[in-house]
């Protein structure tokens, strides 16, 4: 094999790879702003869950393994966009699965995004929410709501 056959492959290959990764990038833009605003909303969480419970603090730092979470996350998120343009692409032959599957990760996000709020907070409307929405207090403290409660009911008077 000589170097123009070579030349030509990777050029086809190139092009064929980036004709199915092109149409997923506007939405993967659109996602990885989602998971940044969501690790925001987490952060604004650990600041609350840290006046709630000053001893566990250390728990709510970033660290490399949290930051690790959310580049998986971020890559998962693109291969599933990858593959749903691919399959629009190649099987379907017409639009709307990227935007289906876009559509659910930004749901996804703003649903925890809501969770991130309306926990550790004590406005009308995150108490209102906690009924339909997890509170993730116990998963980032590591105890349960009771125990924060029977401090005065401290964790429905932090402050947002």
């Amino acid at each position: 094999m000589n170097y123009e056959n070579l030349k030509t492959i990777v050029c086809l290959a190139g092009g064929w790879l980036w004709a199915s990764v092109a149409p997923a990038l506007p939405m993967g833009v659109v996602c990885t702003l989602m998971v940044l605003a969501d690790v925001v909303t987490a952060r604004r969480l650990a600041a609350r869950l840290a006046r709630v419970a000053p001893e566990r603090a250390d728990r709510l730092r970033f660290s490399s393994a949290r930051f690790g979470r959310v580049v998986s996350t971020l890559s998962r998120i693109y291969a599933v966009l990858i593959l749903a343009a691919m399959i629009e692409s190649t099987v379907i032959g017409r639009e709307g699965l990227l935007r289906v599957v876009a559509g659910a990760v930004c749901l996804w996000q703003a649903v925890s995004m809501l969770e991130n709020e309306a926990s550790c907070n004590g406005s009308r409307w995150a108490r209102v929410m906690r009924n339909v929405l997890i509170d993730k207090t116990e998963r980032h403290l590591g105890v349960s709501l009771d125990e924060l409660r029977d401090k005065d009911g401290a964790h429905d008077r932090a402050d947002s």
